[in-house]
């Protein structure tokens, strides 16, 4: 009886063995379904806006609409910043401003050569190829942008606009209103600017340098800046125009992942059908453009690009072997290739019209490459940006080169 009661109390190795493989196996579902749980409960607890993809992923693509390129003359589209009076320019002139006598010479212009302004919804609509615009007896498209949130907009800009019966787009940065600066405009002139028929847009939400931020911080600034102003600014945040026109690779999927449509960058040229909506071409008006000058930037033309062997916005380290794709069977000769105003190496193999540049990145942060091509009097276009990785120990040597020059000079004429 002693015997058969030990053997009760002591289970057979095996039996051990298998209560030890239930409890682990157990353990390790509890660990999956609490992750799952965790991952399901912070899901539901992010905004809604984060998980908005408004557009599906091939408008990623970058491909060039080669068949009839030069005869689409694309869709311009003009970037202004402060509006100024005279007066005003006179005692602090400033390098983004245009005065209100200039402002208006320009629109007058638009009005007299059939141009009529288009909303970012239409322009995206058109370089999707879902919506034709009207170009016939030389009427043409243009969209109008006003950076940042002046004030400059509702005291002198958009009574000009509604002589002509335009419509413009105000790409705003949230702090700069909450900031309640002098030349800011405050939420209830954006909500009766949007009322009016305007467009109001994010530039994100306090105007950064995208390239030296986190993916993380990047989404952020996307989905905050959308956030504060479709909720006091009464709008639908659906674009975005890029701060200084720089991006990163990231920036365009986390604008698709955040719930834009397209981004505006600082490159030359009219939008044509095609074009990358995340990288849409948009240009700089200032103080010295002349009447010559401004016909030119709304006239520009654009020449189809696709990067093969990098990204937009790309990091890139020290000279690199750049491939892109062009239309075929154009004139070697009459390309002209460089970064900011260096020239760069390049050839180009007419039958694919693949071109390969030797890239020297600019002693800058960034590198704007330009191929310009010119045929028959006309000028085309292409563009594209690259980052830079600049390593912190060099560029700290960088800054002891420069103390120790300072010095020495300073010594010198001392001495």
């Amino acid at each position: 009886m002693a015997d058969a009661t030990h053997e009760n109390k002591t289970p057979p190795a095996a039996y051990s063995r298998f209560k030890a493989f239930v409890f682990l196996s157990v353990l390790i579902f509890a660990i999956l379904g609490g992750s799952w749980w965790l991952r399901e409960r912070a899901s539901a607890a992010a905004p809604q806006v984060m998980k908005t993809a408004v557009n599906p992923p091939q408008t990623l693509n970058t491909t060039p609409t080669t068949v009839g390129w030069k005869a689409d003359i694309g869709v311009p589209v003009l970037c202004y910043h402060q509006i100024v009076t005279d007066e005003q320019y006179r005692a602090k002139p400033t390098p983004y401003a245009v005065t209100v006598k200039q402002l208006k010479e320009q629109i007058d212009w638009l009005a007299e050569n059939n141009f009529y302004t288009i909303l970012p919804d239409e322009l995206l609509a058109y370089v999707r190829g879902e919506k034709k615009l009207d170009f016939s007896n030389g009427k043409r498209p243009i969209v109008i942008t006003f950076d940042d949130g002046n004030n400059d907009f509702v005291n002198y800009a958009q009574k000009i606009l509604d002589a002509h019966g335009y419509k413009g787009v105000l790409f705003i940065y949230p702090t700069y209103i909450m900031a309640r600066k002098q030349r800011s405009m405050t939420w209830a002139e954006i909500q009766a600017v949007r009322k009016a028929g305007h467009a109001i847009e994010s530039h994100t939400m306090w105007h950064p340098m995208l390239s030296t931020m986190s993916d993380a911080e990047q989404r952020a600034q996307f989905a905050d800046s959308k956030k504060i102003l479709d909720a006091k600014g009464g709008a639908q945040v659906r674009h975005l125009a890029y701060p200084f026109g720089v991006y990163t690779a990231a920036s365009l999927k986390l604008l698709q992942e955040t719930g834009y449509a397209s981004a505006y960058t600082t490159f030359h040229g009219g939008n044509q059908v095609g074009e990358n909506p995340y990288l849409l071409r948009r240009f700089l008006v200032v103080k010295g453009d002349n009447a010559k000058i401004f016909a030119q930037k709304t006239l520009a033309r654009s020449l189809p690009l696709k990067l093969l062997n990098s990204q937009p916005g790309a990091v890139v380290e020290g000279a690199m072997q750049l491939k892109v794709g062009l239309p075929p069977e154009l004139d070697d000769s009459a390309f002209k290739v460089r970064v900011f105003s260096t020239a760069q190496k390049f050839s180009y193999e007419p039958k694919t019209g693949t071109m390969t540049i030797e890239l020297k990145p600019s002693k800058k942060r960034l590198s704007a490459l330009e191929i310009l091509y010119k045929e028959d009097g006309v000028e085309y276009r292409a563009n594209a940006l690259f980052n830079h990785r600049r390593d912190r120990v060099a560029k700290s040597a960088e800054r002891k080169t420069r103390k120790k020059k300072h010095k020495k000079r300073r010594h010198t004429e001392d001495t």
